[in-house]
C-alpha cells in the first residue's frame, strides 16, 4: 500500500468512524426512568396527568429520556415510595407525605380546612413554601414538585346535615392537621391509605371519609357514601422526587427537560388538570339520585371556622416557623383568587 494509499484509508477509516458515532449512540436508546405510581393504570391521575407530563418531558429531552409508569403501587407501596426512589428502588416517584407521618410537618399546612379553594392555589402556595426552604423533610432526592391533592370534602354512609353529624363516628383523616380537625367536631379520625377506604367502609368500620371528587371514583369510595358536604377541608401535600445520582447522571439537556417542566409548570398543569376533573365528577355525583350534597349556609361556615381556629393556633405553635409559613401561604392563596 503505498504512503498517499494509507492517507486515503486512514482518512476514509476516520470518516466512517464519525459518521458511525451518531448511530451508536441512537442505538443504545434514551435512559429509561421508571416512575413508581400507586394509583391504578387506568386513573386519571396516570392518563390524566402523568402520562401526558411525561411525553411533554421526554420531548423537550431530545430523545435522551423515557420514563415509564410502573403503576398500581407493583415497583413500590404508596409509603414507600419516598425511600424507594431515594435508595434506587425507583428512579422516580409520587406519594403522599401524610403516609410517613411526621416526616414532612410544615407541608402539613394545606391540610387545615378552610384556606384553599382549589389544588392549582394550594400548590402554588406549597412551593412558595419550598423555594423558601420552609418545608422540612425533602433531603436526598431531586424534588421535581411539591404539590396539592384536590380539595377534600365530607363525605359519609349515613345522613348527616353538618360536620357534627359524624361526632362519635370512625371518619379516614388524611393527616395528622386534619386529625385534630376531626377531634374539634366529636369525630374519631382514623388514618388510612386512600386504597384502603372502600374496604373499611363496606365493613362497617368507617363512617366517613374526607376526600376529594376524583379520589371517591378512582378508589371505588364513591359505592359506599351517598351523603356529602361540599366544604373545603384542606387537601393532602404530595411529592414527586427523583433519585439524585440517577439525576446527576443524566445528559443535560435531559435534566433541563426535567427542570423546566418540573416545579411551578408542573404544579400549575398538575392543578389545573386535578381542579377540572374534580369539578366534572362533583357535576356527575349531583345527577345521582340516590347521593345528597349539602352546600353549607355562610352561618355554618362561621360556626366550624370558629370550631377549628384552635387548630390552626396550635399547629403554628407546634411548627418551626409556622407563623411565617402560614403568613406566605395564605399570602399565595389570596393572589391566586385575585
Amino acid at each position: 500500500m503505498t504512503e498517499l494509499t494509507k492517507r486515503q484509508f486512514l482518512g476514509l477509516a476516520a470518516g466512517a468512524a464519525a459518521l458511525c458515532a451518531p448511530s451508536i449512540l441512537r442505538a443504545a436508546g434514551p435512559t429509561k426512568l421508571r416512575f413508581t405510581n400507586f394509583a391504578g393504570p387506568t386513573s386519571f391521575l396516570t392518563n390524566g396527568i402523568f402520562r401526558p407530563a411525561f411525553d411533554a418531558i421526554e420531548a423537550a429531552s431530545d430523545g435522551t429520556l423515557k420514563i415509564d409508569i410502573y403503576s398500581g403501587g407493583s415497583l413500590a407501596s404508596a409509603a414507600d415510595t419516598y425511600d424507594a426512589v431515594r435508595r434506587g428502588i425507583a428512579d422516580m416517584g409520587w406519594g403522599v407525605t401524610s403516609y410517613t407521618p411526621g416526616r414532612f410537618k410544615t407541608a402539613t399546612l394545606v391540610e387545615l380546612p378552610f384556606e384553599a379553594l382549589t389544588s392549582k392555589s394550594a400548590s402554588q402556595g406549597l412551593w412558595k413554601l419550598y423555594q423558601e426552604d420552609l418545608l422540612d423533610g425533602f433531603k436526598g432526592v431531586e424534588v421535581f414538585s411539591v404539590m396539592s391533592s384536590g380539595i377534600q370534602h365530607c363525605h359519609s354512609t349515613k345522613e348527616i346535615d353538618s360536620l357534627d353529624g359524624l361526632a362519635g363516628e370512625r371518619v379516614r383523616a388524611a393527616g395528622s392537621t386534619a386529625a385534630m380537625m376531626w377531634e374539634a367536631f366529636g369525630a374519631i379520625p382514623v388514618s388510612l391509605p386512600v386504597s384502603t377506604i372502600a374496604e373499611s367502609l363496606s365493613k362497617n368500620t368507617l363512617h366517613g371519609s374526607m376526600n376529594d371528587w376524583n379520589a371517591l371514583e378512582t378508589w371505588g369510595i364513591l359505592d359506599f357514601v351517598k351523603w356529602h358536604i361540599d366544604v373545603p377541608l384542606g387537601s393532602s401535600p404530595c411529592f414527586l422526587t427523583i433519585n439524585k445520582k440517577v439525576f446527576d447522571s443524566l445528559p443535560e439537556v435531559a435534566q433541563t427537560a426535567l427542570r423546566e417542566h418540573g416545579g411551578q409548570r408542573f404544579n400549575d398543569f398538575w392543578g389545573e388538570q386535578l381542579d377540572g376533573e374534580n369539578r366534572r365528577l362533583r357535576a356527575v355525583v349531583a345527577e345521582m339520585t340516590d347521593h345528597h350534597i349539602l352546600v353549607p349556609t355562610a352561618e355554618q361556615l362561621g360556626e366550624w371556622k370558629k370550631r377549628i381556629a384552635p387548630v390552626t393556633e396550635k399547629w403554628v405553635a407546634e411548627n418551626p416557623n409556622g407563623e411565617r409559613a402560614l403568613e406566605l401561604y395564605t399570602a399565595t392563596l389570596n393572589e391566586a383568587r385575585g
